[in-house]
């Protein structure tokens, strides 16, 4: 008989997936900024205490604004446009895949 221990992951989701699989609760956020060389740079953050996308945008969004990470973009706050969003699952088997648009361009804004 399995325990309530042996359903769960290590990563303390609660949530499955279409094969009743357990769904890793992380999401990877990519927030783009300009460089001072006007080059856009890509910061990415893993965001896994975020129940849904929205709450993992705001996240990401107050780590990205946060005053360490202005310091070391040299200034500037950056928005919630043109955002990479995917979410992070665990299959089966173990393996990790990054779920949702992987073209940037296809990313909705928030």
């Amino acid at each position: 008989m399995l325990t309530a221990m042996d359903r769960s992951s290590p990563w303390d989701t609660t949530e499955t997936g279409a094969h009743g699989c357990a769904q890793l609760g992380k999401w990877l956020i990519g927030v783009p900024f300009r460089s001072t060389s006007s080059h856009v740079v890509w910061m990415y953050y893993v965001v896994g205490e975020a129940g849904d996308v929205s709450r993992a945008v705001r996240v990401a969004l107050a780590r990205a604004n946060s005053a360490r990470e202005t310091r070391a973009r040299g200034g500037g706050s950056v928005t919630a446009q043109d955002l990479e969003i995917r979410r992070i699952t665990l299959d089966a088997l173990g393996q990790t895949r990054l779920d949702g648009p992987g073209d940037r361009s296809a990313a909705p804004s928030w």
